[in-house]
């Protein structure tokens, strides 16, 4: 899983370590800028615009796009209108360079609406990072649909890991070249609270597994980074690993942001988890073209040419790392209980007429890393019967077949009212097979179902939640002996990826701790159950 980056062109889109440090204070390498936020008792507006001025307050047009100011359906007295739109990246953008420091943490908000008679459209707000002559593409809030009815407040946490050249906040669509109308942007600088005294959970569970957490390059700077450090004992890069991400151009590698991440880790003691060398998303297009640009076919010249890309793709990252990562996803999410061969039909597939890539993939990556680096076949939902007997049956048949696949990932995905109990049978599933366990993206979604979006989240369900992670790290912690690690995916509920997908879902508070780094009662759940209220019923 992964949190969505997007593009102007296109949309985008798991041995413990000793304790890093005394008290948990995060520890940076040499040549590391660490910033942390000034001492602060409230947050502080840092930039406003509402247009009352009669002028568009340093917005430009973006693209083909213009800009003007207009009492046409105004959230205050008048607003921004944004027409001529030839493009999903044409929008409207502000520069906000100057507010922006390395390892704070930002809101930015702004409210979005379409003029009258205009049909609905999923929109989303961004931010472009110019370094050095490189532009790269944050998201801030993912697609959100908004019509002609009523303003839509758009809102996110921003930071950034490095000083950049130029930070341009923007609005931006999915698909549709709509005009937009655009009021109350505010830029807001978050008031960042002491990291609590708590006992750290990688401390709490020394005698089970270690604790791991995903993570992206402003969770290493700033207070994310204190909390970090002070809390776990293994990371994975949540999307710096990924292909898009090492290789966006064939031929041309880019470690700079996965080396963020694995510096502050060594730096901090902590074991790094690799994630992911082969997958069917958040993998470029050039993977699978040929010279001409034309798709590549079922042919055993695509299949070699494939094969060689992934040969490259993997040589140059385990040059790279060695060993510094103890364990990678080789092949993440390939199976489909609802295929008649319980494989994902995804391009890898069709290029090879079925799953015999999944075997190059292993074969190619224990030949590259030394061979004391695991390899790990990772996939999503694997608590669920349908989808644990697919699994189960392809790593059967590659045991079967010599493949050097050393472990199963659980993601574990689950939701405040999954029976924990799945996961555990699933683990006794795999034992039989005498490969390593792990769960890899832990999370609990607060939802009712996937496509619910609320403005905050309901407080009865955060005490649910929190006896929900008291069961689940019961079941966890009976089975410590089979698990070599436990990894959450992200640090706090405001970076998780379940803010904006499938929908975008404000109330989502998946993880220990919460927007403003505090502990949540998911944290008291497994530490110590005695502070939860009483368990809601129903």
């Amino acid at each position: 899983m992964s949190t969505p980056s997007t593009t102007p062109a296109a949309s985008r889109r798991s041995v413990l370590s000793a304790a890093a440090a005394a008290g948990g204070a995060a520890l940076f390498p040499a040549g590391f800028v660490a910033f942390a936020a000034s001492p602060a008792h409230a947050d502080d507006l840092l930039l406003a615009t509402d247009f009352s001025s009669g002028t568009t307050e340093g917005w430009t047009g973006r693209g083909a796009a213009t800009v003007a100011v207009t009492a046409e359906q105004p959230l205050l007295d008048q607003c921004l209108k944004i027409d001529g739109r030839t493009a999903a990246w044409n929008g409207a953008a502000i520069d906000i360079t100057a507010h922006i420091e390395v390892g704070v943490r930002y809101q930015l908000k702004v409210f979005l609406r379409l003029p009258e008679g205009e049909t609905a459209a999923d929109l989303r707000i961004t931010v472009q990072r110019d370094t050095a002559g490189t532009s790269s593409y944050d998201g801030v809030k993912w697609n959100t649909a908004v019509t002609d009815a009523a303003w839509v407040e758009f809102s996110g946490n921003y930071s950034i890991s490095q000083a950049a050249d130029k930070l341009q906040f923007y609005v931006e669509s999915d698909t549709s070249l709509t005009p937009i109308l655009l009021d109350a942007f505010t830029l807001t600088r978050i008031a960042e609270p002491e990291i609590e005294d708590l006992l750290p959970l990688k401390d709490f569970l020394i005698d089970d597994f270690p604790i791991g957490c995903a993570v992206e390059p402003p969770e290493v700077v700033g207070r994310p980074a204190e909390l970090l450090a002070k809390h776990f004992s293994q990371v994975t890069t949540g999307n710096q690993m990924k292909p898009d991400a090492i290789q966006p151009t064939e031929g041309v590698f880019d470690f700079t942001r996965a080396d963020q991440i694995v510096a502050f880790a060594e730096a901090n003691g902590m074991r790094i988890w690799g994630h992911t060398l082969l997958w069917h998303n958040q993998t470029p297009a050039w993977w699978f073209l040929d010279e001409d640009g034309a798709p590549l076919q079922n042919t055993r010249e695509h299949q070699r040419l494939l094969l060689n890309r992934l040969e490259t793709h993997v040589n140059a990252i385990a040059g790279h790392y060695g060993d510094r990562v103890w364990a990678w996803d080789v092949v993440n999410e390939v199976v489909d209980p609802e295929q008649s061969d319980g494989l994902r039909h995804s391009r890898w597939y069709e290029i090879f007429g079925g799953g015999k890539y999944i075997e190059k993939a292993f074969k190619i990556a224990r030949k590259a890393f030394p061979r004391k680096v695991k390899l790990f076949i990772n996939d999503y939902n694997t608590e669920f019967p349908d989808k644990r007997e697919a699994m189960y049956n392809l790593v059967q048949h590659l045991k079967c077949e010599g493949v050097p696949v050393d472990g199963v990932g659980h993601q574990a995905h689950v939701d405040y009212k999954r029976d924990p109990a799945l996961l555990g049978e699933s683990i006794d599933l795999f034992k039989e097979l005498k490969v390593l366990q792990t769960i890899t993206e832990l999370d609990v979604s607060v939802s009712d179902d996937m496509y619910e979006s609320l403005p905050a989240t309901p407080p009865e369900r955060l005490v649910a939640q929190g006896w929900y992670y008291k069961e689940l790290f019961d079941v966890l912690r009976e089975r410590a002996d089979d698990l070599e690690s436990v990894t959450m995916w992200g640090l706090y509920d405001a970076v998780s990826w379940l803010r904006s997908w499938p929908v975008s879902r404000p109330h989502e508070a998946p993880l220990f701790f919460d927007d403003r780094l505090q502990a949540k009662s998911a944290y008291w759940g497994v530490v110590d159950p005695t502070k939860l209220e009483p368990k809601p019923e129903g």
